[in-house]
């Protein structure tokens, strides 16, 4: 399913319908956002695993299909599309502090620049984008444990702490996040 377009470049594979397919689909994501042309830290490269792997279970969860994947770069930014089978929209639900699961659209909102959902005549995709940072040239010294390096992961962890107020809060008993077709940044692809 390999696209390649000199403007947009693009790279694609079919991640079987099964759990135990996704993290080797997160990883050659990763591996395929490398080959894109745009500097990328390996922090950007762990945050793409990790959107990539929630959104990949998500369509091979609830489709019970195989889903395609497209890698592609779009502008300077990098972008994931998973088209599945399943023509209804993901919805973030409301996790329990005990529940295995729940919480991987929050994930997406908090880390991904943009995401969205599209329909397609025989299902739909679900994507997010991600702006690059190059990697670091700053000394390996001078590295904290536990410190937040880059903007971005700064700003998730205020976002996750944020909603993790509002959702504790008791004069807040409804869910804080909005669904996916409300979410920021959503623009048709």
């Amino acid at each position: 399913m390999a696209r390649s377009n000199a403007e947009r470049p693009t790279h694609g594979f079919t991640v079987a319908a099964a759990v135990d397919a996704v993290p080797s689909a997160r990883r050659q994501v990763a591996a395929l956002a490398q080959n894109l042309g745009l500097p990328v830290s390996d922090e950007t490269l762990e945050t793409v695993e990790l959107l990539a792997s929630e959104v990949i279970a998500n369509a091979v969860l609830y489709s019970g299909a195989p889903c395609d994947v497209a890698v592609t770069r779009n502008d300077e930014r990098l972008r994931v599309e998973v088209t599945d089978t399943d023509p209804s929209l993901p919805s973030a639900v409301e996790a329990g502090p005990n529940d295995e699961s729940g919480r991987g659209l929050l994930l997406v909102d908090a880390l991904a620049d943009a995401w969205g959902t599209q329909l397609e005549p025989c299902g739909k995709t679900t994507w997010f984008e991600i702006r690059p940072e190059p990697p670091s040239t700053e000394g390996l010294g001078n590295s904290s444990v536990g410190a937040l390096s880059s903007p971005r992961t700064r700003a998730a962890a205020v976002g996750r702490t944020d909603r993790q107020a509002r959702m504790a809060s008791p004069a807040n008993p409804g869910p804080s996040y909005t669904p996916a077709t409300a979410g920021k940044q959503h623009q048709a692809a």
